[in-house]
């Protein structure tokens, strides 16, 4: 059967440390009028029955967006800890988890993942031609249970984590600008450069930049 949009979490993933962008909160930052998070969640909310946001810092403004923001049980743990703290609210069978960094997120990802699905897996992620995005992966909730002893034993990564579990990895290279993230305020830079002359017009001024709000 396939996998209704009802029964999927959406869990964006802005726990990080960001020490690259000097103490700013980045998943906040600016991108053409709107924090890199809402570019996500307005893109990924219409493929899930529901958002949790996976923030420990700023999670009074992360509120404001409507979702619940869950805060890792403990920090420091990268992602795989904020998908294992995430997955203990989720009521659904699946969950889709991204970073919240990915502002050009497809939005046909998830439902793409769902239907490639095999029966014998227990979930997939994308390759998008150079390398695997196991950060965008659709995955049974009940897996998320192996995530606690991943930690124990040390295992910090998705990587890690995701080779212990039955999940497929399904070739996307036309939708390789779905995984592009912004780690350094140059390619957040970048990425508004790029899209700034199309996305200016008279009643939408232009971002103030660039990100001056600390953490």
């Amino acid at each position: 059967m396939p996998i209704a949009a009802g029964d999927i979490t959406g869990v964006i993933l802005c726990g990080g440390s960001a020490r690259r962008m000097g103490g700013l909160e980045k998943p906040l930052q600016p991108l053409h009028g709107l924090p890199l998070m809402q570019h996500v969640r307005d893109r990924l909310a219409p493929q899930v029955g529901r958002v949790i946001i996976s923030a420990n810092h700023e999670r009074d403004r992360y509120a404001e967006f409507g979702h619940d923001v869950v805060r890792d049980t403990c920090e420091g743990l990268g992602p795989l800890g904020g998908l294992g703290s995430a997955a203990a609210h989720v009521r659904t069978p699946w969950i889709f988890c991204c970073p919240g960094d990915a502002p050009l997120l497809d939005r046909t990802l998830v439902r793409r993942l769902a239907a490639s699905l095999s029966p014998q897996h227990d979930g997939a992620f994308p390759h998008d031609g150079a390398q695997a995005q196991h950060l965008f992966l659709l995955v049974r909730t009940s897996c998320c249970t192996t995530i606690d002893a991943q930690l124990a034993a040390g295992h910090r990564s998705m990587l890690a984590w995701r080779t212990t579990l039955r999940v497929q990895e399904l070739p996307m290279p036309e939708l390789s600008a779905s995984f592009r993230n912004v780690n350094t305020l140059d390619e957040l830079a970048r990425l508004h450069a790029e899209g700034s002359a199309t996305r200016r017009t008279p009643d939408r001024p232009a971002d103030t930049w660039p990100p001056t709000r600390p953490r």
